[in-house]
């Protein structure tokens, strides 16, 4: 499914990016203070402003936004069918977007959306509620100047919609760059300073094994690792509650080695707080660098996704009775059998 990443306020989320990858902002590669994550060994943070040399690996950063200072940026995604790059810039965090902590174990960690209440209410359409009861301006896209990206088959300029501030390539090829294609990307400023980010060609993530979910046992995800040295991570977000009334989900960001497990402790928490039918998960495998500019972070993630079905033990879904074991029925809003 080609994703639509950018096209309001409630946009860019890791990997659900919810998505994106989105997303994808993940506590374990983000520091506290809002500002850009520190990069592995053999990385440095944010990019913006600074001149890089080489194409290796070890060179690439990766420094995701941490979510209380993301302001967007931008996704080149590769995919079986297509290859897109597309992205947005905003005048300022979105407090909708800021997930709340709930547990962490490793490279995951336990989410819910934030708890935002305000009275009186904010104004319809223009207003959002933030912490401590604060009314503020739904976050608005910004036009960041010309933004160039070099590295891919085909050189690419973009300039932001009139209207909304998005941006959007046109014309890029399948696949729109090689592996480990050194990426580059260039906005020369508008609203906001000039800055560079940069990015890594990935390979199409393929997952190697079905994926089930069981009470009490960590949940183990297998992948076919890259052929080579690679600066990219596999962001995962598992949810087993789509058709239920909570929202709560697990994420998780791994390293590129063709394995992950998610804790049982966090499979128990994640249960607790309800299950419904059609579980899934979205693994995503992206490179991210990010720069810091007047009203945040932004970031480049160069990704390629998969949004799979999972099995939770002692879960039947459904859709319509028959598909249900004998004897029950199939709920039509939760849509599990019961």
């Amino acid at each position: 499914m080609r994703p639509a990443i950018y096209d309001n306020a409630m946009a860019f989320r890791c990997l659900r990016w919810r998505a994106l990858p989105c997303i994808v902002l993940i506590a374990a590669c983000s520091s506290d203070d809002g500002e850009p994550a520190a990069a592995p060994s053999g990385g440095s943070g944010g990019t913006g402003g600074s001149e890089s040399t080489g194409g290796d690996a070890a060179n690439i950063p990766y420094a995701p936004c941490s979510a209380a200072a993301s302001v967007g940026g931008f996704e080149l995604v590769l995919d079986p069918e297509y290859t897109s790059l597309e992205g947005k810039v905003f005048d300022a965090v979105d407090p909708r977007l800021v997930d709340s902590e709930v547990a962490s174990e490793g490279a995951c960690r336990l989410v819910t959306p934030p708890s935002l209440l305000c009275d009186p209410g904010c104004a319809p359409s223009t207003e959002v509620c933030a912490p401590a009861n604060q009314c503020v301006p739904v976050p608005a896209g910004r036009g960041v100047g010309a933004v160039s990206v070099s590295g891919l088959a085909v050189p690419v300029e973009m300039t932001p919609n009139g209207a909304t501030a998005n941006y959007r390539a046109s014309g890029v090829p399948n696949p729109g760059f090689a592996p480990g294609a050194d990426i580059r990307l260039s906005a020369a400023g508008g609203d906001y300073s000039a800055f560079e980010l940069r990015g890594w060609g990935i390979g199409l993530l393929e997952v190697t094994s079905e994926i089930t979910v069981t009470e009490g046992q960590p949940t183990v995800l297998q992948w076919a690792p890259p052929a080579s040295t690679s600066p990219a991570r596999v962001v995962v977000s598992l949810d087993v509650n789509n058709h239920g009334s909570t929202e709560a989900s697990i994420e998780c960001d791994f390293e590129d080695t063709g394995e992950g497990q998610i804790p049982a402790s966090l499979i128990d928490a994640l249960i607790a707080q309800g299950t419904s039918g059609f579980p899934s998960v979205t693994l995503t495998r992206r490179t991210a660098s990010s720069a810091s500019i007047e009203p945040g972070c932004v970031e480049l993630d160069v990704m390629s996704t998969l949004d799979l079905d999972v099995t939770l033990t002692g879960l039947t879904s459904c859709d319509v009775d028959a598909e249900c074991p004998d004897g029950q029925t199939c709920k039509p809003v939760e849509r599990f059998c019961e």
